[in-house]
């Protein structure tokens, strides 16, 4: 047994019993609560062009220790739809009540995902685990072609490319709410930020190895996907996806604090425009990336004032203590960036927000996406589309 699993992994092995085929390619873990139809997306993994005995499923069917009568009765259902659905691959289901302050879906995915781990483990592989969640829908390729990018074996993660389901009643609010984060993303490819890539939970992959490195799945609420994909991106080997399509669901929803059911809802009962973060804000973090290499070459240290009031009066030494770490301007790149990650990126935007840039309307953020790609035009429907276009452009990095 690895270390990972011996000290971090969830202790519980949930399927002790079972022994995983030898020709195992791909494990997808879904998490489950509180979803009306988990075959559904079974289905949709069902009609996928791939072997079926090279997939195993892992479904995490789970509820708070606390749960309330709708969330179990919910979860029964769900139960016995499983128990007379059929398809050509194993799906093993797993039932965990969790601790009241940690249940939620990082700590579902974890479960899944350190299961994963031990099968593969069985199995003698080191094969990718597949994010998924229980309202997606994906391509009838979607399976071989995240297959097909770990027969590489430098690929150690990836993202795959998704479009949100478009439902009449919801439809302007998730074409607002997918603008914003293909909007945040391109904004932070227009900075330069070398880690810019999407971070929804049912979009990542990971080899079984490289999720053992990086301590495994997080226990958040929410968020955990970013957070996972922080910790991941940075040590190479990650690719996007391009070559298919998953289809997260547009719904509204309670069940997180934050994330695309939660933000779908808040626009429906917003009386005003939605607004995004301001594009100044992505314009200052290009002044302080394009210095990078200055920085290494020891020129002129003038950076944006949001910047340089964000980070306090000794930037300059936060700066040189990396210099003093590293013999390259490649090893200064990486471990910069390292420094000024995602997570510090986030934090940075939110300072912006609240002390220099006020977020402004959605419109107003794309009337700047279209000065950054003269040929963006049309309606915020078409301008999703063209996005979706140029974001599936991006290859690995």
């Amino acid at each position: 047994m690895s270390t990972y699993l011996e000290r971090y992994a969830w202790p519980h092995e949930c399927f002790p019993d079972y022994q995983p085929p030898q020709e195992l390619s791909l494990i997808v873990v879904i998490p489950c609560f509180k979803e009306p139809d988990l075959t559904g997306a079974l289905e949709s993994l069902s009609s996928c062009n791939y072997p079926p005995g090279k997939l195993l499923v892992i479904v995490v069917l789970n509820e708070p220790e606390e749960a309330s009568n709708e969330i179990r009765k919910a979860n029964e259902q769900t139960m016995r739809d499983l128990q007379s659905f059929q398809c050509d691959y194993p799906v093993l289901v797993t039932q965990k009540k969790l601790p009241q302050k940690k249940a939620g879906v990082g700590l579902a995915r974890k479960i899944g995902m350190d299961e994963a781990v031990r099968l593969y483990k069985k199995a003698g592989k080191d094969g990718p685990i597949v994010c998924y969640d229980a309202d997606c829908r994906c391509d009838a390729n979607y399976l071989e072609e995240i297959e097909k990018a770990y027969q590489n074996p430098e690929t150690q993660s990836g993202i795959i490319f998704y479009k949100h389901s478009l439902h009449r009643e919801n439809h302007q609010a998730i074409v607002d709410y997918e603008l914003y984060l293909r909007y945040y993303i391109d904004a932070l490819r227009f900075a330069r930020f070398p880690y810019a890539h999407q971070t929804l939970g049912s979009c990542i992959t990971v080899r079984s190895s490289m999720y053992e490195k990086v301590g495994g799945m997080n226990t958040r609420k929410a968020g955990e996907d970013f957070y996972f994909l922080n910790k991941t991106i940075p040590h190479g080997g990650f690719v996007e996806i391009n070559t298919t399509t998953i289809r997260p669901s547009d719904r509204v929803s309670d069940r997180v604090p934050f994330g695309t059911g939660k933000a779908v809802n808040d626009i429906l009962n917003e009386d005003e425009k939605y607004h995004v973060y301001h594009p100044n804000t992505f314009e200052d973090l290009k002044l302080f990336f394009d210095k990078v290499d200055g920085f290494w070459n020891e020129e002129e240290w003038k950076i944006p004032m949001t910047i340089k009031t964000f980070l306090g009066d000794n930037w300059q030494e936060q700066i040189a203590d990396i210099k003093n770490q590293v013999s390259s301007l490649e090893q200064f790149r990486k471990r910069f960036f390292h420094w000024f990650d995602a997570f510090k990126i986030l934090k940075f935007v939110h300072f912006c927000r609240d002390e220099f840039y006020q977020n402004v309307e959605l419109e107003e953020a794309l009337e700047w996406l279209r000065q950054k790609h003269f040929f963006l035009k049309g309606t915020k429907e078409s301008l999703l589309i063209q996005l979706r276009y140029l974001d599936r452009q991006v290859t690995k990095k």
